[in-house]
């Protein structure tokens, strides 16, 4: 995996994670859903917002944490699967996350209001699309593999080894200062 090419899967997994991501800011608009007390609860997100309404950040932390990183987990895993997985979960978390950008413009919270709240950690999305990149190479490496093309070598185990660590503190740096920080710029 050299360096040029991690790069060239980093900005693939970044333009799948943004076309959904504009297609639903501009041109998808979705009905509002009423859901249940019990459903809310059962979310990560009131989860996170109940534990910070309690002055829990700890908790939300780990939260946001367990969440982001499972996130990325996803993406990593997908390589196995020949990088489907890692395309599924990048579109589903870019609509999603233009789903809630834009839900919370539509109630009046105002662009400047998100940007300000979320600029501080949003750095958690390089470690999201860099987990895609390695899921994306993953999946290139096997199919170059199957082919008979190419050998899996130790090199890149180690250089697959040290993204998924980079990831790692990426996302917890990341979920922490939008549990203890971000929440305070509100």
């Amino acid at each position: 995996m050299k360096g040029k090419s991690f790069f060239i899967a980093i900005m693939i997994s970044f333009l799948i994670w943004l076309l959904p991501f504009i297609g639903r800011i501009f041109f998808i608009e979705m009905p509002i859903i009423e859901s249940s007390d019990t459903a809310q609860y059962d979310s990560v997100i009131s989860e996170i917002t109940e534990s910070l309404d309690q002055d829990n950040h700890f908790e939300a932390f780990l939260l946001i944490f367990k969440n982001n990183i499972l996130g990325c987990a996803i993406n990593i895993a997908g390589g196995v699967f020949l990088g489907l997985g890692t395309i599924i979960n990048l579109f589903i978390n870019g609509f999603a996350s233009a789903d809630i950008f834009k839900n919370v413009y539509d109630l009046g919270f105002g662009l400047n209001n998100i940007l300000k709240t979320t600029f501080s950690h949003s750095f958690e999305l390089i470690g999201f699309w860099v987990s895609g990149a390695i899921g994306l190479s993953i999946a290139w490496k096997l199919i170059q593999f199957m082919r008979g093309k190419e050998m899996i070598t130790i090199h890149f185990y180690k250089q697959i080894v040290l993204w998924i660590v980079a990831v790692f503190v990426i996302i917890l740096v990341a979920a922490f200062v939008e549990a203890y920080i971000s929440v305070k710029v509100i």
